[in-house]
């Protein structure tokens, strides 16, 4: 197998990421912190941004970046 093969998509998988302002100032720079959730590969582009602001609401952060990132594995490899 390689070049010229039939490729197949053997899974995918969400992530939801979301970078949140923790409040703290360091150098005139503000401390940001990234935290990765794996989520099911059927959730929404909507369900995911709806559950960063569900999560944001039992923290004191502010949310500054929502990200949900999809993975896809390839296959086959020899």
């Amino acid at each position: 197998m390689g070049v010229g093969s039939t490729v197949q998509n053997l899974s995918k998988e969400k992530r939801l990421q979301i970078v949140w302002d923790t409040g703290e100032i360091v150098d005139s720079e503000s401390v940001l912190y990234r935290q990765s959730i794996s989520v099911e590969s059927a959730i929404t582009e909507q369900e995911a941004y709806d559950a960063a602001y569900n999560l944001a609401s039992l923290t004191d952060y502010s949310v500054v970046e929502i990200r949900l990132i999809t993975t896809d594995s390839l296959g086959p490899i020899d």
